[in-house]
């Protein structure tokens, strides 16, 4: 895709959500230090792109977040289908996730989250089957490592593979919860005209992190309430 075809894209986009151009010049200074995307790298057109994308899709309800957020969950722990309807079965009385309540769901993701990682053997086995999945070279698997100021998966801490294996498993699929939640905690702090500045000492004072992609799930989460409850 040129560049033509990403900004006729990016022009379709904002007239499905309605953007003006002054939202536009806003998002792109705040984001890009730019007031033109004329003026954007070809990464940033797509990065813009991929951001409007994420907008136009329905915001998800909080029965998918929390089975989306379970989902993450069991996939950490590496649980088999019979596992996951043996403890719906015993616990609830239910054979499926979209049959249970929120309530219920609350209580299933409680459970496991407080469930421990499995060895982390299985973790860098299964990052493994990703990157062969999406035909990663090694350069490529260095070059993502670097994030982490090491050079090997060996090196990288419990948390910091749960961070890989989920920048890996969404890859080739549409839009993750994870993706959603940015884009529509992106949407809110430009609604609340948010600096760059109060965004970092909100997650520095709150999750003691500096990025927004360095948010789990569950806190992004979080934060998405937060901020939407500012505008209440």
């Amino acid at each position: 895709m040129n560049f033509a075809e990403v900004i006729a894209q990016i022009d379709v986009k904002m007239r499905q959500l309605g953007w003006t151009r002054e939202q536009e010049r806003e998002h792109l200074k705040r984001n890009y230090g730019k007031r033109s995307r004329t003026l954007l790298a070809y990464k940033e057109l797509l990065d813009f792109l991929q951001y409007l994308y994420l907008l136009s899709q329905p915001t998800p309800t909080l029965h998918e977040i929390l089975i989306a957020k379970i989902n993450v969950e069991i996939q950490r722990l590496d649980w088999t289908t019979d596992q996951e309807q043996e403890h719906l079965k015993k616990n609830y009385e239910k054979r499926s996730l979209t049959l249970l309540t929120e309530v219920e769901l609350f209580d299933f993701l409680q459970y496991v989250i407080s469930q421990p990682t499995p060895p982390l053997e299985i973790l860098i086995a299964k990052i493994n089957v990703e990157m062969q999945r999406l035909r990663w070279t090694r350069e490529q698997e260095r070059e993502h490592l670097r994030k982490y100021g090491e050079r090997s998966l060996t090196l990288l801490t419990e948390l910091e593979l749960l961070d890989f294996l989920q920048y890996l498993a969404p890859q080739s699929a549409s839009p993750t919860l994870y993706e959603i939640l940015i884009a529509k905690i992106n949407v809110e702090t430009e609604r609340l005209r948010w600096t760059r500045e109060q965004e970092r000492e909100h997650l520095r004072k709150n999750y003691e992190k500096r990025s927004l992609t360095l948010l789990t799930e569950v806190e992004l989460l979080d934060f998405f309430q937060y901020l939407v409850s500012l505008l209440q």
